[in-house]
């Protein structure tokens, strides 16, 4: 085996040691994440989703739900687009009142 071969041999147990730091760091310096106000319209993908409501638990059907967004959102973003992707919570109104009676065993 040449030493170019072995080199790029994928260790039997590779070390996870920095590696998060590594890409926050990638991603920070790029500034990936920070969206552009002033990008032109055609370089921009927009992803405008209603906002999940707090009404109940959180299931599976929110992974299925948010995962088909937040991959075409990566996808865009791999492609040099300016993303704006906001995330929010709906925590009004009468489904709120009511998680929170039930939650707390009382009534208004």
């Amino acid at each position: 085996m040449s030493k170019t071969s072995a080199a790029r041999r994928v260790p039997e147990k590779p070390s996870l040691e920095g590696v998060e730091t590594k890409f926050a760091d990638r991603w920070r310096s790029a500034n990936l994440y920070n969206f552009d106000r002033t990008a032109r319209r055609d370089e921009v993908f927009a992803v405008d989703t209603p906002p999940p409501t707090v009404s109940g638990s959180l299931h599976m059907g929110h992974v299925f739900s948010y995962t088909h967004t937040d991959t075409i959102a990566r996808y865009q973003r791999m492609r040099g687009k300016h993303v704006f992707y906001p995330m929010g919570w709906d925590d009004n109104g009468l489904p709120t009142e009511r998680r929170v009676q039930n939650y707390f065993g009382v009534t208004c």
